[in-house]
């Protein structure tokens, strides 16, 4: 059955993110059979519509071989119920990796891709990352820093409030109360930031022992 056709602005719509993944992967463009000698010009111009939608079918299909593929390597290694742990190494959810392994998530993106491709590539040595994978280790060691401190911070900041509060409710001799009005433990922030640390604490040491000393016994 034949979608209904795309309308001018839809098409430029398309095409537009078709050159922003393009921009993001630029192997891609290798991938999908753009010619070298049109690279220039389709960056700086609109192709025909036949010839977007040919693009744009050829990238849903590399992700959904690309899914394929990854589905089939973890499913090697992984078992369902191991998932939420091995969700958190290669630093997606749960939810996601489930659904790729029930066959309902076919066509991951390819941000998600890339994340399962260095994982696998880390602890499976013959498992080769995509051409167009443009995701180091390097790169994926600084932004896992960024998260990981900034969610350090936030639970600081949360310590920081509580210290005022605190002094506040003792002040009052009565505790803060919630949206519903009632009265909460006086020792609830605290709480919430020591189960947050044991989040924090269990995503940095699952971290450390895939991507620092496997690595650094691989050296």
């Amino acid at each position: 059955m034949n979608s209904e056709p795309l309308t001018p602005k839809q098409i430029k719509t398309r095409w537009t993110d078709i050159k922003r993944q393009i921009n993001a992967r630029q192997l891609l463009a290798y991938r999908v059979s753009i010619p070298v000698e049109k690279w220039d010009e389709y960056m700086h111009s609109t192709p025909s519509e036949d010839e977007i939608n040919r693009i744009y079918e050829a990238i849903q299909q590399d992700r959904i071989n690309k899914t394929a593929r990854v589905k089939e390597a973890l499913s090697k290694i992984v078992g369902y119920r191991e998932s939420v742990v091995y969700s958190k190494k290669i630093g997606i959810s749960d939810s996601y990796i489930r659904e790729i392994f029930e066959g309902k998530k076919v066509k991951a993106g390819y941000e998600i891709i890339d994340k399962i491709e260095l994982f696998l590539n880390t602890i499976l040595p013959d498992f080769e990352m995509s051409i167009e994978n443009t995701l180091t280790l390097k790169s994926f060691t600084q932004d896992y820093t960024t998260t990981i401190t900034n969610d350090i911070n936030k639970v600081v900041e949360n310590l920081k409030d509580y210290r005022f509060n605190l002094a506040q409710m003792i002040t009052k001799r009565e505790t803060a109360t919630d949206w519903k009005g009632d009265k909460i433990s006086v020792t609830r922030s605290i709480e919430y930031s020591i189960e947050k640390l044991k989040e924090i604490k269990e995503e940095i040491d699952l971290f450390w022992s895939l991507y620092i000393e496997k690595q650094n016994n691989v050296k």
